[in-house]
């Protein structure tokens, strides 16, 4: 490859197409449990929402539930860059047959940041503060029962006396428009290249770079509709822990309508996650509450599956 103005200017539009074509190939999880909103600053201050106590008749004027500013919290964004460089000879001896692949590589590791950020967060949200002040997973939520009167919810179970810590796995409502989860975006990832003669790093050090570069962060979201486990993933704990985020209430004593939809687990679950939501037998706790016999399987098909390598494989009794 002849290096010239031209090559270059023409080598730099084939790298940007390479780049901007790979990313929305990218198959990414954070989309099924997290807002994605656009930040126009450092960072996004997020008021704390009340809960709305539901509809109701209007008779007389209306009733205003304020949203306050005072108890809010903060989500920052952050820098993130990744890249590369080829020395001048290599690129004139036309051995940059690998130079595509790495563009997509970069492509690939932007796209997939957010699953990153997303899911690092849930693995920390049993010791990390949430919009309520409580952390994210836990077990006293200021919450109400069906009369309205407060209460307190769990949105994590952990192992019982008799059993053994599993890896964490999640359940989440994802269907209604707030979401368990935030990713907040300040800058889309664009590619940037060093590679005409007169650049300083290709006159000083004979090298061409690439480089890639955005702004966004992640944060929490609606507590209520997510639901951490590291008891064993079993049928009798699933059941247990759709229960509890199913005995939600609202202000006026309406279900809060926050069963979950979707099962995220880690890939050291997926055997028990698949056999709970793809088969019609599975094994079952007999009366004795010491063996298993093979009987109908109440949750196949009741929930999405989504298998996130993102999430900690390790187990832990926390």
């Amino acid at each position: 490859m002849d290096i010239n103005i031209g090559s270059m200017n023409a080598l730099t539009a084939r790298i940007n197409l390479a780049f901007n074509k790979y990313i929305p190939t990218v198959d990414s999880h954070y989309g099924k449990i997290a807002m994605t909103i656009p930040s126009s600053a450092g960072e996004n201050v997020y008021p704390r929402i009340a809960e709305l106590p539901g509809m109701r008749e209007w008779i007389g004027q209306r009733v205003m539930h304020r949203i306050s500013a005072q108890e809010r919290f903060t989500i920052v964004n952050r820098t993130y860059e990744q890249a590369f460089s080829i020395r001048r000879e290599d690129l004139e001896d036309d051995q940059y047959g690998f130079l595509t692949p790495a563009v997509e590589q970069l492509a690939a590791d932007a796209a997939k940041l957010p699953d990153r950020l997303v899911f690092g967060l849930l693995e920390t949200g049993h010791k990390t503060i949430g919009i309520d002040g409580q952390y994210f997973f836990d077990e006293d939520h200021e919450g109400t029962d069906r009369t309205g009167k407060a209460t307190a919810f769990s949105n994590i179970l952990r192992p019982g006396t008799t059993e053994s810590a599993s890896p964490a796995w999640y359940l989440f409502n994802t269907q209604n428009p707030m979401k368990p989860m935030i990713f907040q975006t300040r800058r889309p990832f664009a590619i940037t290249s060093r590679t005409q003669i007169s650049d300083g790093v290709v006159f000083h050090r004979n090298e061409f770079e690439w480089g890639v570069d955005g702004r966004c962060a992640a944060g929490y979201g609606l507590h209520n509709f997510a639901f951490r486990s590291t008891a064993p993933l079993t049928a009798e704990n699933l059941g247990r822990a759709i229960s509890m985020m199913e005995s939600q209430y609202r202000k006026d004593g309406q279900p809060y309508n926050s069963r979950p939809n979707i099962l995220f687990a880690p890939t050291s679950l997926e055997g028990e996650a698949r056999a709970l939501l793809e088969k019609d037998f599975i094994p079952q706790l007999a009366p004795d509450n010491r063996t298993y016999i093979t009987g109908s399987n109440p949750w196949s098909g009741t929930l999405d599956l989504c298998v996130c390598p993102y999430l900690d494989p390790l187990v832990r009794n926390d």
